[in-house]
């Protein structure tokens, strides 16, 4: 299985702005919501993101993107840790699909595209707006 960024970008193509991180499963295909006769990875497990865009007043459904370099994986969790352009740190629960944990790291916006890990010890360290934060023990 592979996560990634889902980002949709609102007015870009068939782009509504419903921006999510996803679950695929490389092994598996569906057709492309956009170009049907397309296979493309099957979607195990997506989930939208939470702070509206206020940019997209036509895209009433748009959120904030997700500014992922690279999320972080708690596989003892069955969870994976997520920057948002929000500012926010989300902790996406596979087991229920739910976001279970957020913490506000910066205002957001503008925020560049950030990596996100787990330490040995269980520490998560995510940098936001040029800044790394230790998250935990």
């Amino acid at each position: 299985m592979l996560m990634t960024k889902y980002n949709n970008y609102a007015g870009i193509g068939t782009g509504d702005g419903v921006n999510k991180i996803a679950i695929l499963d490389p092994n598996d295909t569906e057709p492309d919501p956009v170009l049907p006769p397309t296979p493309v990875m099957k979607e195990i497990l997506t989930i939208k993101g939470v702070t509206k865009d206020p940019n997209f007043p036509q895209f009433p459904n748009a959120v904030r993107e997700w500014c992922i370099n690279m999320a972080a994986i708690d596989p003892v969790t069955k969870t994976v840790l997520a920057n948002s352009e929000d500012g926010k740190l989300y902790r996406w629960d596979l087991t229920n699909n739910t976001f279970a944990q957020r913490i506000t790291l910066t205002g957001g916006v503008g925020e560049a595209y950030t990596p996100t890990v787990i330490g040995t010890d269980g520490t998560a360290y995510a940098i936001n707006d040029a800044v790394l934060f230790a998250l935990g023990k």
